[in-house]
């Protein structure tokens, strides 16, 4: 005999259940329970979506995020940096760490130094010294374990923290690291660091975490924690005509194993920067004259001198007083401000002015010693 359901459903003579009333019999069979336990209303990859610039941005910059969030992939990811020194590296991370921040403010920024008081607020340091207790109980997990089994159980400690204190950490967050072989050194296996970095580099989607990195070479980064998950390679070019001017080459890369290469996936993009001209929403965005006694050199330093010293603090102010009563273009009064206040390649620093610009946003000397704090044996 056939038995009819609520929803007219027969299975081979058999009742086929209905599915609310198995649920409720399955998970609730003393006293209810909310529902908001059983499920996971987070934004998931579909559904996060979409370009969210902060307010208050012009169309420019606009476009200039939305170029950004496409290019890198809705922002997360692997890009490393690498260069000659001197070619622009920290340049290109300290932009770009501080660019993100500005035109994406919900995500938030780390870093493993300490940037200039001008970078901004950022979510805090990201370092073998922030997390060296960690790294030191990973360490003793693996004690006594024979050297067979070391990096397996060492691994496993990893993974497990990057699922727990590590999310909370670098959740939906951009890493910067200035010295990022150090951390992934193909040279040191069994580094604790380098098998954390491993562990997040894994989890990078899941994290939603945007990992910038500057390296010399690819070479020196290993090959089993590191090259297979890299997303994007970033070249660094100087200009030889003006030393503050960079052209920053973008690719898409994909990691042969067979090869043990980066091989470029589609075409390249250039992102031309220039690093020492003064910029309004960096700081408070006023030009100071720190050398009032300073005896002008040409008819272009005194001219720039004279309007600053008349009350002018912006470029935009300083342009368009010069334009109206001057007959300096903008390039000559940029070329002019650098030489003020820079000091150039194979030219004396006159510190003369002082003014917000990308080079004002870090020290490029102040970059950690990376040196393992926990010994690998």
């Amino acid at each position: 005999m056939v038995m009819t359901l609520k929803a007219g459903k027969t299975r081979q003579g058999t009742p086929y259940p209905d599915e609310d009333d198995d649920l409720e019999n399955e998970y609730e069979p003393s006293g209810k329970s909310s529902d908001d336990d059983l499920f996971d209303d987070a934004l998931g990859y579909d559904d996060d979506t979409g370009v969210r610039p902060a307010k208050g941005l012009t169309e420019q910059e606009k476009r200039q995020a939305t170029t950004l969030w496409r290019l890198f992939n809705e922002l997360w990811g692997i890009c490393i940096i690498v260069g000659e020194p001197g070619a622009g590296k920290d340049t290109f991370g300290n932009w770009l760490a501080f660019t993100l921040k500005r035109y994406f403010p919900q995500k938030k920024t780390l870093r493993d130094e300490r940037p200039r008081r001008s970078f901004g607020k950022y979510a805090g340091l990201f370092n073998e010294s922030v997390i060296q207790e960690d790294l030191s109980k990973m360490r003793e997990i693996a004690k006594g374990v024979g050297a067979t089994k070391t990096r397996e159980v060492m691994e496993q400690a990893a993974d497990k923290w990057v699922t727990s204190k590590g999310e909370v950490l670098l959740q939906n967050s951009v890493l910067y690291l200035t010295e990022f072989w150090k951390y992934c050194y193909k040279r040191d296996p069994m580094n604790p660091m380098n098998l954390t970095m491993g562990g997040i580099h894994k989890v990078k989607r899941h994290l939603n975490t945007f990992i910038i990195g500057t390296v010399q070479m690819a070479d020196d980064l290993d090959k089993f924690t590191c090259k297979p998950f890299i997303d994007w390679r970033t070249t660094c070019l100087r200009s030889k005509a003006d030393s503050t001017r960079y052209s920053f080459i973008v690719e898409k890369v994909k990691y042969d194993r067979r090869l043990d290469l980066l091989v470029p996936q589609g075409k390249a993009m250039s992102i031309p920067v220039d690093a020492g001209r003064p910029r309004s929403f960096i700081g408070d965005g006023r030009i100071v004259v720190k050398r009032p006694d300073y005896q002008p050199e040409s008819d272009e330093e005194r001219i720039v001198l004279d309007v600053l010293k008349a009350g002018v603090d912006t470029y935009e102010g300083l342009v368009d007083a010069i334009d109206e009563y001057g007959d300096m273009s903008e390039w000559e009064i940029l070329d002019t401000l650098k030489r003020l206040s820079l000091k150039l390649p194979g030219k004396r620093g006159k510190f003369v002015v002082d003014y917000p610009c990308y080079y004002k946003i870090f020290n490029s000397r102040s970059a950690p010693s990376m040196k393992t704090n926990v010994k690998s044996e």
